[in-house]
């Protein structure tokens, strides 16, 4: 999993004018992100008297892959990939885990017109499993980076 614990930009001077009935925030920066990366956007408010103060964060990524689903059934992992819209990932791969031990040979699913990328993979023994999905680009091979780890996966 990968972070970028660096401010990439501080904004300090807000304007927010107001509205009838809705303030509207005025200010548009375009910062240029770095690919297969997650980033937390923080979102810092406060009125001229210091009364108000609102802060909140929320994590976003550059990664082709967005999420996933998993759903599992007895010896069987299903799992389906949604990836950004403008992605040039051809799929996702998806390598399972246990203890530190890749258990199966990692499987590939190919990406399709609406950009999800879906399978089945099974004979998995009932247990706990960690689950790594890396994007596939569009050169067929893997991001260096996984997108998206999920841990602790019970399988039936």
């Amino acid at each position: 999993d990968s972070t970028d614990d660096t401010t990439i930009q501080n904004i300090n001077d807000v304007m927010l004018m107001e509205g009838s009935q809705d303030n509207i925030l005025t200010t548009v920066d375009t910062i240029t992100l770095q690919s297969d990366m997650i980033y937390t956007i923080q979102v810092s408010f406060s009125n001229l008297d210091g009364e108000f103060n609102i802060t909140s964060s929320t994590n976003f990524t550059t990664y082709d892959t967005q999420s996933i689903d998993i759903t599992s059934t007895s010896g069987e992992v299903c799992v389906v990939c949604r990836f950004s819209i403008n992605t040039i990932a051809v799929g996702c791969e998806i390598q399972i885990f246990q203890n530190n031990i890749m258990i199966l040979p990692p499987v590939r699913f190919n990406r399709d017109v609406n950009n999800i990328a879906e399978g089945c993979i099974s004979n998995i023994i009932a247990g706990y499993y960690d689950l790594y999905v890396y994007d596939v680009e569009n050169n067929h091979k893997l991001s260096e980076l996984r997108a998206i780890i999920k841990n602790q996966v019970f399988v039936d």
